[in-house]
């Protein structure tokens, strides 16, 4: 080789790329890409990862909100006559009738559950009709109860279309009501047929006075039990004068998330009486989660909720509440 060739590769090398670099203007190597490319495919991978997972989260909170918990459990009550110790009654509320169709399935499922073991009593504390044609597939299912001291029911915000919803406005469903041989109580009282010389009165709040029209004058019978939508304050006045309450409307707070006070609800719900059963003046304050949802379809760690109370006479101030 001469010097001319020698001189000649010299140049060539230098200003050819380095170290198995790309010459400029050249094709990317297959395998390779460059660095956008690689940021654009992260960015895509990342967002079709979070769509996974928001659908997959989706889903399951639509699956929550038809995982209904229907249980047996014993209320032991302080002052109870003991003639009515054992006394079943079906606790629902915020069945939301005519607003989504898995609440329809939700109240058939509790329907199926509870049939076959015959409660006492139904109680029902608010919520539970929308529109009169579209809840008529839910009366009819509560129809086939049958309790044999009766069906008692309250309003609720909805039922005087007091909602953020945008189709809210007031049902006219006093007919449905009638139909299904349910007793809407507002402000007042019905005495049950007594037991040994003693006797049980249910009283109803209306949504709209908040019960107060029961403060007028002493609720009838030895044992007044009151339904009420809205959980009421330890204060009220209303606990001075029922040793026992039955409220909804919470749904539990619905959809929760954990927080490190535990889990919380989304639309920071700070109320006192949230879900449970609480004391409540000198006796107790039960408030359901409820069968329905109101909004959005979906529950978060707040599963619907269907509760068949044997109520137990005790002589115990601070009586220990067991789920069976």
């Amino acid at each position: 080789m001469n010097d001319g060739q020698d001189s000649h590769a010299l140049v060539s090398g230098a200003e050819g790329p380095q170290d198995g670099g790309q010459a400029r203007g050249e094709e990317p190597r297959a395998g390779s890409a460059a660095p956008g490319g690689r940021r654009r495919g992260a960015a895509a991978r990342a967002a079709g990862g979070f769509a996974a997972a928001g659908s997959a989260a989706a889903a399951y909170m639509l699956f929550e909100a038809q995982w209904v918990r229907c249980r047996e459990a014993d209320l032991p009550v302080v002052g109870l006559p003991a003639p009515w110790s054992g006394l079943k009654v079906l606790h629902l509320s915020d069945v939301h009738a005519g607003s989504f169709l898995i609440n329809q399935r939700s109240l058939s499922k509790v329907v199926h559950w509870a049939e076959p073991l015959t409660p006492d009593l139904v109680f029902l504390t608010g919520d539970i009709l929308g529109d009169p044609e579209r809840s008529r597939p839910c009366i009819d299912l509560l129809a086939r109860l049958r309790p044999p001291l009766g069906m008692f029911a309250v309003t609720g915000n909805h039922e005087y279309g007091l909602s953020k919803a945008p189709l809210a406005r007031v049902r006219r469903t006093g007919h449905l009501w009638e139909e299904a041989g349910i007793t809407l109580l507002a402000d007042s009282c019905v005495t049950l047929p007594p037991r040994e010389g003693t006797s049980v009165a249910i009283c109803g709040a209306d949504y709209i006075t908040g019960g107060f029209g029961l403060l007028d004058a002493a609720p009838a019978g030895d044992f007044p039990i009151l339904l009420i939508h809205e959980p009421p304050d330890s204060d009220s006045p209303l606990a001075s004068l029922f040793p026992l309450a039955f409220a909804g409307h919470t749904h539990g707070g619905q959809m929760r998330v954990p927080a490190p006070s535990g889990l919380t609800p989304l639309n920071n719900d700070t109320r006192e009486h949230l879900a449970g059963v609480y004391p409540w003046g000198a006796g107790l304050l039960v408030v359901s989660r409820g069968i329905g949802t109101s909004f959005l379809p979906l529950r978060l760690f707040t599963r619907p909720e269907a509760t068949l109370w044997r109520l137990v006479y005790t002589l115990s101030e601070h009586p220990e509440i067991v789920d069976r």
